[in-house]
């Protein structure tokens, strides 16, 4: 029987962000301009929201549904899950919600969902079937919010002071 412990994503992330610290390891286009995220600044952000789900309650081993076109937050989203120890749910943007987005929330026993704006429609209309769901994290601010909707930044603001304290 092998004993050697098997490198997880995390681990992955740790060393890479050691040799690579201040290369660009994003790219996106943001109101038409192409920024940058070094992997230092990946790393850190996916701490500041790994942190922020904490404050929310999340523990070792609570799912968390991630439902959002390609992104940088969608990258950051998913490694602040894994270091606060949760367990990312990633769903598709092309499922219904009538049918196979409602089953794999369910069936996923997912405490919180992370989304886009685009497919906020989506969650909204299932919600009330999803009784475990406590908080949607929205990665758009958005102008009109409903109970148990978060925008990320603000789960970003209270990562901060977290890790600050």
């Amino acid at each position: 029987m092998n004993n050697m412990k098997r490198p997880t994503i995390i681990d992955f992330v740790e060393k890479y962000t050691q040799q690579y610290s201040d290369l660009t390891f994003l790219r996106e286009k943001i109101d038409g301009i192409w920024t940058e995220t070094t992997f230092c600044q990946t790393r850190q952000q996916a701490h500041q929201i790994a942190a922020g789900l904490i404050t929310l309650g999340l523990k070792k081993g609570d799912k968390v549904a991630l439902l959002s076109q390609g992104r940088n937050l969608w990258i950051t989203s998913e490694l602040g899950i894994l270091y606060a120890g949760g367990i990312n749910v990633p769903l598709s943007i092309k499922l219904t919600e009538s049918s196979d987005l409602l089953f794999r929330i369910q069936h996923s026993q997912a405490r919180f969902i992370i989304a886009s704006e685009q497919q906020l429609n989506k969650i909204r209309s299932i919600i009330t079937q999803c009784p475990l769901v406590e908080k949607i994290i929205l990665l758009d601010p958005i102008t009109e919010y409903r109970p148990n909707e978060l925008y990320i930044g603000d789960i970003i603001t209270s990562g901060q002071t977290y890790l600050q304290e």
